[in-house]
Order: C-alpha cells, then structure tokens, then sequence
C-alpha cells in the first residue's frame, strides 16, 4: 500500500471512530435530557389491572397502558416503584411520587389534594350481584325496597349508592360495617338472605372464581372511570399524559387492551355494556 493510500485509509477510520463516538454520544445526551418520572404502583394487587406474573414482575392493564405511554412520551423515563396504597398516596401529595397509577377512583375528598388525570385510560365496572334465580334487580332503581349486603362506609361504591339517594326520593338502606367480608356478601345472596350485593366486576370474578356461589350478574350500574393521581406541581406531565391518552384511544389501542383483559370494550355505552354481561360472568 502506498503512503498515500495509507493515508486516505488512516482519515476514512479516524472519521468512523469519530462519526461513532458523535452518535454514541448524541444518544447518550438525549438518555440524559429525560425527565425522570416516579411511579407509584400499589403493592395491593388487582387483577386484571395490576399483578404479578411467576417472575414476580408488575403486569396487568396498568402496566400495558404505562408502556403505551412510554412509547408516546420518550421525553420521560418512568421509574416504577411499590408502596402500600395510603403510603402511596401520601408519598404523591409530599412529592416523593411524581404520579401514581393502580385503579383510582376520583373522589371530592382527593381532589382537593392531587392533580386527576382526565382522560381516562380505563373504567372500572360496579355492579350487582343477585341470586342465580333473580329476574328484577338490574339496576340501582330497583334496589329501593331491596335489602343489600352490608359495605364499608367510604370508598367508592358507597359514594355510587350515597350519590344515588341524593338525587332520588327512593332510597336504598345502606347498611354499613367497617370490614365487610366480599365472601361473606356472597354467600348471603346466594342464599337469599340479601336481595343483592354491590362490587366491582374484577372483585366478583376473583372471588367467585373459587367459591362458585349460585349467584350471577344482576346488571352493571356504571362505568365509573380510572385515573392517574398526580402531583399537583406537574400540570405538564399531567397535560402530555391526557393528550397521548386522547391519541391512544383515537389509535383503539386503549380499546385493544380492554378487550384483552375484559373481552368487551369498556369504552362502549352503559347499554352496550349490559347487553355483553354474559361475557363478564364467570363460568
């Protein structure tokens, strides 16, 4: 090889090596421009929208949703972390979480406190449960006059049946206890002595999956929606969430995931949603 060949060979690695290290280093420049984000994920697992698979690692809706929304916004890096749900919550309010997803319901009390994602990424489904030979409870104007398992005094289904009796002059009796027993509740309507119980869809099928009560779905009463708690110093983080959320569902990969874990589609109307309810039960 020539001295001049060697040469021109000499300046075409020097400029590989030198094209390489600019690459290496733009992507390591852009991984260090990341905005790191700190999510709490509840250690309470609830399928099908959070729990853990035989590698003990979080799967679930929640966690299919958050690498949707990885993918929409590489401007952040989301770090995961596990906490009880209260800790959880006081951990957001102190700013050691920046957001916190795990099936949350928007409640008056919260509001004051957190930042609500709102566009919801899903919904939960309350519903009632009734006797495998009931034909007339379906929804909660059939409940006044009715008997139904006693429930925790707060929370979000007794805000559903406390909502209900503000707005309506028939009332339904609440009976209240502070750890009511959804096995239990089961049972007394399977054996008729409540007319109907109130819970969610992803309650009763965990439960009823092993006790196989004679009881069956009387009607679901309302899609009542999932949102991300927030920080309320992060209305921008907040605000690219909501809109890759919009995008997502515009996409029907929000729907996709519904049904993959509901096999209907949560995004559908109320109505739409009754008359799939065979598709809920559990066989």
């Amino acid at each position: 090889m020539t001295f001049k060949k060697r040469f021109i060979t000499a300046i075409l690695l020097s400029s590989i090596f030198v094209l390489t290290a600019c690459t290496q280093s733009d992507n390591s420049n852009k991984d260090s421009h990341k905005k790191e984000v700190k999510v709490a994920l509840s250690a309470e697992v609830n399928p099908p929208y959070l729990y853990t698979n035989k590698q003990n690692e979080f799967v679930g809706l929640d966690m299919d949703y958050m690498k949707l929304i990885e993918k929409k916004l590489p401007q952040y890096d989301f770090k995961y972390e596990v906490g009880e749900e209260e800790s959880n919550l006081v951990g957001i309010g102190a700013g050691k979480f920046d957001m916190g997803i795990n099936w949350f319901f928007k409640t008056p009390e919260r509001e004051k406190q957190f930042l609500y994602q709102d566009v919801p990424y899903s919904y939960a489904l309350p519903m009632l449960v009734v006797n495998g030979s009931n034909t007339d409870i379906h929804s909660l104007d059939d409940l006044p006059g009715k008997s139904i398992t006693p429930m925790a005094p707060s929370g979000g289904l007794y805000s559903i049946l406390s909502q209900y009796n503000k707005n309506n002059s028939s009332k339904i009796n609440i009976n209240t206890i502070q750890e009511p027993s959804n096995g239990d509740n089961l049972k007394m309507v399977s054996h008729q002595r409540r007319d109907a119980m109130l819970l969610n869809w992803n309650t009763y099928k965990a439960i009823q999956t092993q006790v196989k009560e004679d009881v069956k779905i009387g009607g679901i009463v309302k899609k009542e929606p999932l949102h991300i708690v927030y920080n309320k110093k992060h209305q921008k983080l907040h605000d690219d969430i909501d809109q890759a959320t919009l995008e997502l569902k515009k996409e029907g990969k929000l729907q996709a995931l519904s049904e993959k874990y509901f096999e209907i589609n949560v995004f559908d109307d109320l109505d739409e949603i009754n008359d799939k309810k065979a598709q809920l039960e559990v066989q």
